[in-house]
């Protein structure tokens, strides 16, 4: 899946107190029940605070309208209402403008790394003292990606639920494509390669993560870090469902990898290629292109707008 990319003329500059137009891209299908009820709140503090605010839940409708260079000049910043995937749109799209999150969907990991709770009022006055973090990001051939990208049997679970799936997800819609692959999945060999066509790594699961977290609460790669201009590569090296599950169930509570089983390395690009040429990748949860796969980071590449406590941590820890 390629991303769309409009062109946006301007560069985020001036006075941000000239900045009180405040732009929101829903997800239809992650804005009822209480994400309704915040959503509504955050539109409301928003203006009670002094900003104009447009909701756009069609992609295309808000792209005409942010392309405007009237619109740029006056934009505080971009909303993302949803899970990593209307983050990960917005970023595509808008790379020089900030992004806000109001997490809303199935996964918030972005949101969660950033600490940024679910509740329009909090997520209003994040906008309205406007401090920011530049990230990383990095693209798996031409789309880009925010927090990892993997070639393996997560992202063969990815591609069957992508087939079937009809609206919002949860995470029971998981459960089938999970069996689905865990038994029928091929488990073919993969290669990592350098820039130059080096051999860095075999196995069967290869995961490139961007920052330290990942759907179900697992933590493949907790010394992830987003800001380092690098991204952490772990290479699988088994095979069959069977040791997949067991490495799986570590992760999830916590136990440390076995060094026969995987092979860790932070690079600023590589390529993944597959004995089968049609074996899944997928970017944040939702499908890529088949291997040969190149992934680069974009360093610095994503403004994102955090809690003030978040900035500051930030800025300390480099």
């Amino acid at each position: 899946m390629n991303v769309e990319r409009p062109s946006v003329t301007g560069d985020f500059c001036g006075d941000a107190a000239d900045r009180n137009l405040v732009v929101i891209q829903r997800n239809p299908t992650s804005g009822s029940g209480r994400g309704a009820k915040q959503l509504l709140i955050l539109i409301s503090e928003l203006r009670r605070l002094g900003y104009r605010v447009r909701l756009f839940g069609s992609r295309k409708r808000l792209d005409q309208f942010a392309a405007d260079s009237a619109v740029q000049k006056q934009l505080r910043c971009l909303v993302a209402a949803g899970g990593d995937g209307t983050v990960s749109g917005l970023t595509s799209r808008f790379p020089k403008f900030p992004i806000a999150t109001l997490p809303l969907g199935t996964e918030n990991l972005m949101a969660g790394y950033l600490q940024i709770p679910r509740c329009g009022k909090s997520v209003a006055q994040m906008i309205h003292n406007l401090a920011t973090t530049c990230l990383d990001t990095a693209f798996a051939d031409d789309q880009r990606f925010l927090l990892m990208t993997s070639v393996g049997v997560d992202a063969d679970v990815v591609r069957r639920l992508h087939y079937v799936r009809t609206g919002n997800i949860r995470r029971l819609s998981y459960v089938k494509p999970i069996l689905q692959s865990f038994f029928g999945y091929g488990f073919p060999k993969l290669s990592v390669h350098a820039p130059d066509g080096e051999l860095l790594g075999e196995g069967t699961h290869v995961i490139v993560t961007n920052i330290p977290a990942y759907g179900f609460r697992m933590s493949f790669s907790p010394q992830a870090d987003p800001q380092d201009g690098l991204l952490d590569v772990r290479i699988f090296r088994q095979t069959g469902c069977f040791t997949t599950l067991i490495h799986a169930l570590r992760t999830r509570f916590g136990f440390a990898d076995k060094g026969s089983d995987v092979q860790r390395f932070t690079a600023s690009e590589v390529e993944i290629r597959s004995a089968e040429n049609d074996t899944p990748a997928q970017c944040d949860g939702d499908p890529a292109a088949c291997c040969p796969l190149r992934i680069s980071v974009a360093p610095t590449s994503m403004t994102m707008v955090v809690p003030e406590n978040h900035q500051r941590s930030s800025a300390t820890a480099g």
